[in-house]
């Protein structure tokens, strides 16, 4: 593989994960504004202090256009393609910075998340299959492992700006991003793959030599597996080409039926609820607001820039570690990591509401948290957006990675909007101890059901999951 083909993927994936970066920023945005959006005397709305109704609707918003952005995302991923569809994912979350800009009222920080979810359920969609049909095996992993690390470093952006900036000009600094991935990422060519199947083939082998540093006949002859992909493209315009004029791939129920399709499904939507019930995501939603209910005795918003940190080390370390040690041995450490920290963190918290003095433990909930957050960061919250893009058969690909990420959006809504209502009623050690059983059973079933894609092609996968 040519040098300068290796960093043309590096490159466009950065790009396109500018779109993670803004999601990330305005989903980790609701943790250090809530408190002050709660508290009469520090809430900047004209409106005043919003009510703690509102502030879980201002949570749940976000899932809420993550659904609808899943759907939008899956209807126009195949039609326009993958490039076209990652940019119009910019605009939404420009909008949603706006109108944080803007807002006075707690609707309009509702609308303004909602519009960033938008942003995220199309980007969540698109950006698995931008970066697998633009990457070599070699990279496939590291590559599709950054989605979210750039989702953690946005998260992580959003604690700092927090703790440095004035509230509204967290707003006018993060709306930046967004508009540079709109004026940057136009400009390079739509993967392979999608080409292919639309019978663009000429554009096809232009943008796959692109995407591999291919610039004579010599270096394409040297290149083993630029001529295996280049059959690919071959076959897949063929097939496209089998079918009646002007008439779409469409599917069917018996595209679903193989056993491929039923054990990439299974596999694929277990994955989505483990990374949700795990809990991390709830978690760094609403971090500064654990960490006052644990009663640590540290400041609460210095905590959470420490565990953003830590969070974007172990998304990092994953991108090391996914072609290496390989996505199944990830996911199986993470899982029953997880269960463990959890399951420490909630005994000292139902030890909190027991009455115990646990003055010299203050320190423990933060070194719960940030084990949690890194240990889920290294695998649950990373590996199944990689293994969705991996495991899917390339019929149903567009389909199933919308249906599965509606199911994962869904997951989360359910997780920001009722869990807050479960620790009232159960207490904080309730809702983490529910994260630790869910984590457990995830890495049982990891460990008994998913097979291993490191190393292999996408037709190898497939072989693979026929058996």
């Amino acid at each position: 593989m040519a040098r300068v083909g290796v960093l043309r993927q590096y490159m466009a994936t950065v790009l396109v994960n500018l779109l993670g970066v803004s999601y990330g920023t305005i989903s980790g945005w609701s943790s250090p504004a809530l408190p002050k959006l709660l508290q009469p005397h520090t809430s900047p709305l004209a409106y005043g202090a919003i009510s703690q109704q509102q502030a879980s609707w201002i949570g749940g918003a976000l899932c809420l256009g993550g659904v609808l952005g899943t759907f939008v995302g899956g209807a126009i991923v195949d039609r326009i393609g993958r490039k076209w569809t990652a940019w119009a994912a910019g605009w939404p979350l420009v909008a949603g910075w706006v109108l944080v800009i803007l807002a006075d009222h707690p609707y309009h920080l509702m609308g303004a998340r909602f519009l960033g979810g938008l942003g995220g359920g199309i980007e969540f969609v698109v950006t698995p299959l931008f970066v697998s049909e633009i990457a070599c095996t070699r990279h496939r992993g590291t590559l599709s492992s950054m989605l979210m690390l750039s989702c953690c470093l946005g998260v992580e952006l959003a604690y700092v700006y927090g703790a440095l900036l004035p509230y509204h000009t967290i707003a006018w600094v993060s709306v930046s991003v967004p508009l540079f991935f709109l004026a940057s990422f136009c400009f390079l060519p739509e993967t392979p793959t999608h080409l292919a199947t639309v019978c663009h083939l000429e554009a096809a082998e232009r943008s796959l030599r692109f995407y591999r540093g291919i610039r004579t006949e010599k270096d394409a002859i040297a290149e083993e597996e630029y001529g295996r992909e280049l059959q690919l493209l071959h076959r897949m315009q063929q097939d496209r080409l089998t079918l009646p004029a002007k008439q779409p791939a469409r599917l069917t129920w018996s595209d679903f039926k193989g056993r491929h399709a039923r054990q990439a499904f299974l596999i694929c939507l277990t994955l989505m609820a483990l990374n949700q019930f795990c809990g991390a995501f709830y978690m760094m939603n609403y971090a500064q607001s654990v960490f006052a209910e644990s009663g640590s005795g540290l400041p609460a918003g210095l905590s959470v820039i420490v565990v953003g940190l830590i969070q974007l080390l172990g998304c990092y370390v994953c991108t090391l570690l996914v072609d290496r040690s390989g996505r199944k041995i990830l996911l199986i450490v993470s899982s029953a990591g997880m269960a463990l920290g959890l399951t420490v963190f909630a005994s000292y918290c139902y030890g909190q509401e027991l009455g115990y003095d646990l003055a010299t433990l203050g320190w423990l909930p933060l070194l719960c948290f940030s084990f949690v957050v890194f240990i889920g960061s290294l695998g649950v919250g990373t590996i199944p957006f990689v293994m969705l893009a991996e495991i899917m058969p390339q019929k149903i690909k567009g389909f199933a990675t919308t249906f599965c990420m509606a199911t994962n959006w869904a997951f989360a809504f359910v997780s920001l909007k009722y869990f807050s209502t479960i620790g009232v009623l159960f207490g904080m050690h309730g809702i983490l101890l529910f994260f630790a059983i869910c984590s457990l059973a995830g890495a049982l079933f990891v460990l008994f059901v998913m097979p291993e894609t490191k190393g292999k092609s996408f037709q190898e996968i497939e072989q693979m999951m026929e058996k």
